[in-house]
């Protein structure tokens, strides 16, 4: 089936095959998994590179998801002289 088909019932279905994030930046992974495992550390969740993510809540995983998100967000302002 097409990744992308119309369904019987009119919807679109759009099915990430991959599984992962692109980042569009090569060069930006390592900061960004420095950054993550940073602000894990802040939140209290020592050892996060190797820990199994499946064992944290998904509180705690979005914790972390969503303080990079919002430090980003925060970054990309005071460069664009917001």
């Amino acid at each position: 089936m097409n990744p992308n088909a119309t369904s019987q019932t009119g919807t679109t279905t759009n099915v990430n095959r991959t599984g992962r994030n692109t980042i569009v930046v090569p060069e930006a992974r390592q900061a960004l998994n420095q950054m993550k495992i940073e602000i894990a550390s802040e939140l209290g969740i020592s050892n996060y590179d190797g820990i199994d993510k499946g064992n944290l809540s998904s509180r705690q995983n979005g914790y972390v998801g969503g303080t990079i998100t919002k430090r980003l967000v925060e970054y990309a302002e005071r460069n664009m002289g917001r």
